[in-house]
């Protein structure tokens, strides 16, 4: 077991299923689906029409920002989310945030890329292009006259830690990884470390990113990732008749700190991060390893690293992205990590549920397993009737149980496996 304890302070999120931490559970309990037909982009013409959208008009979450930087959310959804959470959990954390030293707290993220809105370049092909032969110069002007880090259409990737930054006074470092599935899930693992080895006591860690623009929607379509759509649901993890994953949009916030944070500022964490694993194959950049190796490996780090055994486990919060190659080969990296002991831990995905988020989906779903812990409640595969594998304990209704040690499980393009263990100090 690794020295130097990690804990979790405070986490909100802004998710399909629910916009602030404190409405996920209703709609885990409700069983919803934020699987739908596309709303806030117009997909005529092209046979990806489904997304997990976050419906709310959040606004009023970052009224209070400056006015060049809610100009620029109109074209930065990822930035719009991440406003949005912070706004949520802000007045929460206000007392929180004066024990910060500010040499002592980073900012450690994950983030999707840059996808700027096809309105944006019709736009500036409306203004600028007829000007002169200097179009381009001048749109960069007119974009850049606040002289401020904030372009419209040249945000620095930095950009979304800074933010936080400015707004958690962390001066340490402020970093941003952009691994595709496992951004944020890499971004949590790597500010427990920072914490471990002294390099902080506080980091702001967390993701954001949103599939649900045209440019997704086609790549991840063309590439069988994401369904054709019919008019009904599009995600089936572990299901047979599993065809693809949901496009989704998430941001989440999570503040760490060490033990010895936690104890001077009598501090009453939600969690301990216990350890992780993280490995890669470099297999395929959009298929994994068939034979799983190095998501076995990851699987084991997380559980060894955090002391525990396989029967300590309570749950499993999965990948399970619903596509045909993911859901099999996770089920049997499991086995072969943690034995067959594996099979009578309750194993779900929330995927049909809230979609795939990329960067954010390892934050979003970290957040949600807090509040399952929280909740003591063990949700199910909404979308499974015919399991793929009955020799595992797929769970096919939500039900009441404690949760006290829990994995949650990302993996990525590109062959990169990241695994988290999580125990409920709440119990």
């Amino acid at each position: 077991m690794l020295a130097n304890k990690v804990y979790i302070l405070d986490y909100d999120v802004i998710s399909p299923i629910g916009v602030g931490r404190d409405s996920l559970m209703k709609g885990i309990n409700t069983n919803t689906s934020a699987d739908k037909d596309c709303t806030r982009i117009d997909t005529k013409g092209i046979p990806f029409n489904r997304a997990a959208e976050v419906a709310e008009d959040l606004s009023e979450l970052y009224k209070n920002e400056s006015d060049v930087l809610k100009n620029t959310i109109q074209y930065d959804r990822k930035l719009e989310l991440l406003a949005a959470c912070y706004g949520k959990m802000k007045d929460r954390v206000a007392e929180l945030v004066p024990n910060f030293d500010i040499e002592k707290t980073g900012v450690l993220i994950g983030v999707g890329a840059d996808v700027v809105p096809l309105t944006l370049f019709e736009d500036l092909i409306r203004n600028y292009a007829r000007k002169d032969q200097n179009a381009i110069k001048e749109l960069y002007t007119a974009f850049s006259k606040d002289n401020t880090r904030i372009n419209t259409v040249n945000n620095p990737y930095d950009l979304y830690s800074v933010y936080l930054a400015e707004k958690f006074n962390a001066g340490a470092y402020q970093k941003s990884i952009l691994t595709a599935c496992v951004s944020s899930t890499q971004a949590i693992a790597l500010a427990s470390d920072s914490i471990r080895n002294g390099e902080c006591e506080v980091v702001i860690t967390g993701g954001t990113d949103s599939l649900v623009n045209l440019l997704a929607l086609i790549s991840f379509g063309k590439l069988g990732i994401i369904p054709e759509s019919d008019g009904e649901k599009s995600c089936f993890p572990f299901d047979t008749k599993r065809k693809g994953t949901l496009a989704g949009e998430a941001a989440g916030i999570v503040i760490m700190a060490s033990e010895d944070f936690v104890k001077r500022n009598e501090l009453k964490p939600v969690a301990q991060f216990m350890g992780y694993g993280n490995t890669l194959d470099g297999y395929k950049i959009t298929a994994p390893d068939p034979e799983g190796t190095a998501m076995v490996q990851a699987i084991k780090d997380a559980v060894n690293n955090a002391g525990i055994t396989t029967d300590q486990i309570d749950y499993i919060n999965a990948h399970g992205t619903g596509t045909r190659h993911n859901d099999h080969l996770e089920l049997q990296c499991l086995e072969r990590a943690l034995g067959k002991e594996v099979n009578t831990i309750p194993i779900s995905s929330t995927k049909d549920r809230h979609g795939h988020a990329i960067a954010a989906a390892g934050v979003q779903e970290l957040c949600l397993l807090l509040e399952l812990m929280k909740n003591s409640t063990i949700p199910k595969n909404l979308q499974m009737t015919s399991p793929c594998d009955t020799s595992f304990n797929l769970v096919n209704e939500n039900y009441a149980a404690p949760i006290k040690y829990a994995l949650t499980n990302n993996f990525a393009f590109g062959g990169i496996n990241t695994v988290l263990t999580i125990k409920n100090e709440l119990l």
